[in-house]
Order: structure tokens, then C-alpha cells, then sequence
């Protein structure tokens, strides 16, 4: 190879590495510049699953952010006993993470140690997205959510 060509790759190599560095770094969940440290409160609407009757129920999260990492605290707002609108009524924040205005929580709640993986786009004060919930290591529902800060 001639000493040009070899020049002209490693400026290329270069100039792909430093792309890529700055792209992993604007996409890094620390770099986001939204801040969920707060309440959210909204709903949640099963589709699909066990629940095929497309039932409503408020939730709320109480989430504090550090960085790029959420944690916090889940429930419904029929309280901390449970009902038949919200049978695991209380849970926390078990991962959570947010990358530019893309988010996902997921939750451990009681009493029946249902798993719910929530994601969203947030826009301001605002967030819009899906659900999948697993109980007993079974589907139990999927659905859409939205909440807004309070």
C-alpha cells in the first residue's frame, strides 16, 4: 500500500471512532437532560392478556433520578389495600433508566409479586407508552400508559 492510502485510512478510522464516541455519549442515559425526580400520576389500560376487558386503572410512581438511573415507588390509586380494580396495589421501582426522552421502569408490586416492565417517550411533563405485566411467570396483561407530573 502506498503511504497515502494508509494515511487516508487511519484519518478515516479516526474520524469513525470519534463519530461513534460522540454518538454513545449523546445517547447515554446520564446525558439526558429531562429531570423525573417528582410524582407522576395517570393510567394505565390493559389490551391484551389476562385482562382482554380493557380495564382502566390510575397509578402513580414516585421516582428519583440520578443520572441516568430511576428508582422509586409504584402504586394504584385504590391505596395500599388491595381491590378488584387494583389487586397489587403497592410495588417499587426495581430498574429504571431513561436515554434522551426514552424511559423504562420496571416494577415489583404487591401483595403478589407481579412484574410489570413500563416504557414511554417523555415530552415535557408528560409520558406515553406501553405496558407488559407477568404474574406468577405468566403473561397477566399488556396495555398502554400515560402519566404527568404533578
Amino acid at each position: 500500500m502506498r503511504p497515502r492510502t494508509i494515511t487516508t485510512f487511519v484519518g478515516l478510522a479516526i474520524v469513525a471512532a470519534a463519530c461513534w464516541f460522540a454518538t454513545a455519549f449523546a445517547q447515554s442515559p446520564a446525558n439526558s437532560e429531562l429531570n423525573l425526580t417528582g410524582t407522576w400520576k395517570g393510567t394505565r389500560t390493559s389490551t391484551g392478556g389476562a385482562e382482554r376487558d380493557l380495564r382502566v386503572r390510575s397509578v402513580e410512581f414516585d421516582i428519583s433520578q440520578s443520572g441516568g438511573a430511576l428508582s422509586g415507588s409504584y402504586r394504584c390509586y385504590a391505596g395500599k389495600k388491595a381491590t378488584a380494580d387494583c389487586n397489587n396495589p403497592v410495588g417499587r421501582i426495581t430498574d429504571g433508566t431513561i436515554n434522551g426522552d426514552q424511559v423504562k421502569i420496571d416494577v415489583q408490586a404487591m401483595p403478589n409479586s407481579l412484574a410489570c416492565s413500563f416504557t414511554a417517550s417523555v415530552d415535557d411533563a408528560r409520558m406515553n407508552g406501553k405496558f407488559t405485566c407477568y404474574a406468577g411467570g405468566s403473561l397477566s396483561s399488556v396495555g398502554v400508559w400515560n402519566a404527568a407530573k404533578r
